[in-house]
């Protein structure tokens, strides 16, 4: 006779049974990570702190303290003025620093330690603080680097050489003369830092900055950090 078979019932498989090992597998690799990056932060820092401690300073940070800045009104009040201003010789001049005229000759000094003359559109070195290759901020000892400069009333230029000293610069014959020596102590303390100068209107008095008895001009940032006033 006739057979009613049953219906066969549809089986699903699964990876139910490799699923705890492969958590177990995660599990070790997630604690090997974590040991491992342990185990590289502590030979960072240890070395780290034990050099801070160790290791000198090479500045001597001050506490500083500031008044109420004034409001913007008068005078500070904000204006867009400079963004009508033209640029002039764009490009052709490296780190300018002040600008002196005669008549209708401006002249200023560049990062290499040179003289200007700018005239008609021209750029002409009309003398140089130093000697030597000047590429890099560490030649500028040798190199000079002015920083002010203001015209006299005879028609010459006096100049701050940041690491030289106060010099006076006939444009015209193109004469260099050191006034002072940077290596001159002033109350007993020798300049590093010859910034900027004014002169009297008769041409009798010179009075000049001198930024810092300790930092010199290329190591600026770390004057900035200590905030001393050894100026």
């Amino acid at each position: 006779g006739l057979r009613q078979r049953r219906p066969l019932r549809s089986q699903v498989v699964t990876d139910d049974g490799q699923a705890p090992e492969a958590k177990d597998g995660s599990s070790f690799s997630g604690r090997v990570f974590r040991v491992t990056f342990l185990m590289l932060a502590v030979s960072l820092t240890v070395p780290l702190l034990g050099a801070m401690l160790l290791l000198e300073s090479p500045i001597d940070p001050q506490p500083l303290s500031f008044k109420e800045p004034p409001l913007l009104l008068g005078v500070l009040q904000p204006n867009m003025k400079l963004q009508q201003a033209e640029r002039l010789f764009e490009n052709q001049l490296t780190g300018p620093e002040s600008i002196a005229n005669i008549g209708d000759v401006m002249f200023t000094g560049t990062a290499d330690g040179q003289i200007v003359k700018l005239e008609n559109g021209e750029i002409e070195t009309i003398a140089r603080l130093g000697s030597g290759p000047c590429k890099t901020r560490d030649d500028e000892p040798a190199c000079g680097r002015p920083l002010g400069i203001r015209a006299g009333p005879n028609g010459t230029l006096f100049v701050a050489g940041a690491y030289k000293g106060l010099f006076e610069v006939n444009p015209w014959k193109r004469e260099v003369k050191l006034l002072i020596s940077s290596e001159t102590p002033i109350e007993g303390r020798k300049m590093s830092f010859v910034n900027d100068l004014t002169i009297t209107r008769d041409g009798r008095k010179i009075y000049f900055t001198d930024s810092s008895s300790k930092w010199q001009r290329r190591d600026y940032l770390l004057l900035v950090m200590e905030g001393t006033d050894d100026g």
